[in-house]
């Protein structure tokens, strides 16, 4: 492979010789279920994928999440240029950590769909996360999770919808309230109707087809407590059950595959990712807040406490998680209420007397931790110019952290938020990212232990999370046969595809073409100056589409 080579300004359809190209995403699929079955014989698409082109793991953003994945997925680019970190705004300027709720008005116009567009090719994108509101593109497009249901905005063109019929339903129920045998009835359906959707438009007119299918991620969230003994979920009875239920959706999604696959000409190129892979939530949870004030940098709001709430307290120190669960469970709803009112209490923090406090990431084992700052905080503490010595001093405490009652180390490693993200959305990170060891999240408590037990019931309810550990497959003319690649990030895929298609990569674009890819001969990559426009002046979604959407995301156990 050559260097690259200037292109002309890429601002109008262009003279290109475009080679067609599949793109199959499975959100949330990992090596580690996936490599078993092919070693058995039972994933026949994949494994005739690894064989007859490349393979390897992909590495996800920062946090490894769906919202902030799939976006820089479609640009190229990090989360601080695009704005997205998770299906909420992240916003670090405030003391109530979230904002709105984030969607393709963000960025529609600027993604991988509108660069192929604008160069003169067709494009067909079906369900991709966070690709709602739908938006014009050359081609079609059918919005992806999480939407307020199907409307008429899920759709471009509008009249796709009426086409489509049964197989343009989506269903995002409530998943938590549902029997297994109700959760399995209902990703077999989903399945299903992503089969039909795809049957119904692979065969029109497209440069680029992109398809994402969602279920890898809700088996791994609800299901991995059968698989698992790591997770306090598991359960071995339920296990001897159910332990091939992964599997079987596994099977399911080289089924898709194969679908894919057989339609694939000798001139076209295939490429087959996750978003991010698949882990248990951690049984022990860090309290970054407590820590915090042991340190002198965080002050709990004084009140008097009533003989309750001091045994409360007292319980939340020494009673085990599953025990607590139990008790809640079965208390009076007036009980439960005034549960949630004490632990609400004990937590909250002065913050005009606070240096520095936890904020909330929500995707294991990432946390944050927010600098107190004098003119960007309302109650900001902490002077311009102590700032990043007080930054130096948290991140180098905090990696000599560990588990009283284990000893074991408890973070990985520790980044300033310039080390992960630039652009104008970067001051919605935190100014600390922590990065704990995988049997480890981010605790709520401000008074408390410093580390302590997960609530069983939280466990119980979402029993899988997620790792930075996607995969990545790729078929092709120009892709080298039996080849395993190393190195490669999400955030490479954009470039890499648009390469595969014979278009220049955007100049701007955050990623690199993966050229350890293709084989020897291939051209060399191109690049070029490439103006893209929002399509949509207003970022927001009205209050009754934030409100389902917020239901929805709770019904996955995102919120």
């Amino acid at each position: 492979m050559t260097s690259d080579v200037a292109a002309p300004a890429a601002d109008a359809p262009g003279d290109y010789p475009l080679r067609k190209t599949y793109v199959v995403g499975f959100d949330g699929a990992t090596w580690r279920f996936l490599r078993p079955l092919i070693d058995r014989g039972e994933a026949p698409n994949f494994a005739r994928l690894m064989a007859e082109g490349a393979h390897g793991e992909l590495r996800s953003t920062i946090p490894f999440q769906s919202a902030a994945a799939w976006v820089t997925f479609m640009t190229g680019k990090n989360s601080g240029r695009h704005g997205v970190y998770m299906f909420q705004d992240y916003d670090a300027l405030s003391y109530s950590y979230v904002g709105r709720t984030a969607n393709s008005r963000y960025f529609s116009g600027q993604t991988i769909f509108d660069i192929v567009s604008q160069m003169g090719g067709r494009v067909g994108a079906l369900r991709v996360p966070m690709t709602y509101p739908a938006w014009p593109v050359n081609g079609f497009l059918v919005s992806g999770f999480p939407t307020p249901g199907d409307t008429p905005e899920s759709f471009y063109p509008a009249d796709l919808r009426s086409e489509l019929g049964s197989s343009g339903i989506y269903d995002e129920s409530d998943f938590r309230t549902l029997s297994t045998e109700q959760q399995v009835a209902s990703l077999d359906a989903q399945m299903d109707r992503m089969s039909d959707l795809v049957g119904a438009l692979i065969g029109r007119e497209c440069d680029l087809f992109t398809v994402v299918h969602r279920v890898p991620d809700p088996v791994h969230h609800f299901f991995i407590k059968f698989v698992d003994q790591r997770t306090p979920a598991y359960d071995a009875e339920e296990a001897q059950r159910w332990g091939d239920v992964v599997d079987r959706f596994y099977r399911k999604m080289d089924e898709a595959l194969g679908d894919v696959l057989d339609r694939l000409g000798d001139d076209e190129t295939l490429f087959v990712i996750s978003d991010h892979g698949g882990a248990i939530t951690p049984p022990r949870q860090l309290n970054l807040n407590v820590w915090l004030a042991k340190q002198g940098l965080l002050t709990v709001k004084p009140r008097a406490k009533s003989a309750r709430e001091r045994l409360y307290a007292l319980n939340q120190r020494l009673m085990p998680a599953r025990v607590r669960a139990l008790l809640r469970r079965r208390a009076p709803r007036a009980v439960q209420g005034e549960l949630r009112g004490m632990w609400k209490g004990l937590q909250e923090i002065d913050f005009g007397r606070t240096q520095a406090y936890h904020f909330p990431m929500k995707c294991p084992p990432l946390a944050g931790i927010v600098i107190n700052l004098r003119g960007r905080q309302p109650e900001g503490l902490v002077s311009p110019e102590n700032y990043e010595t007080l930054r130096s001093e948290i991140m180098r405490d905090l990696q000599h952290l560990r588990d009283p009652r284990t000893g074991d180390m408890i973070v990985d490693a520790v980044f300033r938020r310039e080390d992960l993200y630039h652009g104008e959305f970067m001051e919605r990170a935190p100014d600390i990212v922590v990065w704990c060891h995988g049997m480890y999240k981010e605790g709520p408590l401000a008074q408390g232990p410093l580390v302590g037990e997960v609530p069983f019931d939280e466990i119980l309810q979402v029993p899988g999370s997620h790792d930075e550990k996607g995969i990545l497959l790729a078929k092709g003319p120009a892709i080298a046969a039996n080849r395993t690649v190393e190195g490669a990030s999400l955030i490479d895929m954009p470039p890499t595809i648009l390469h595969a298609m014979g278009l220049p990569v955007p100049r701007d674009m955050d990623g690199r073409v993966l050229t350890e890819l293709f084989t020897e001969g291939t051209p060399a990559v191109e690049t070029a100056d490439v103006t893209l426009e929002r399509r949509s002046a207003d970022n927001f979604l009205s209050e009754d589409e934030e409100q389902q959407i917020k239901e929805k995301l709770k019904g996955w156990g995102y919120l």
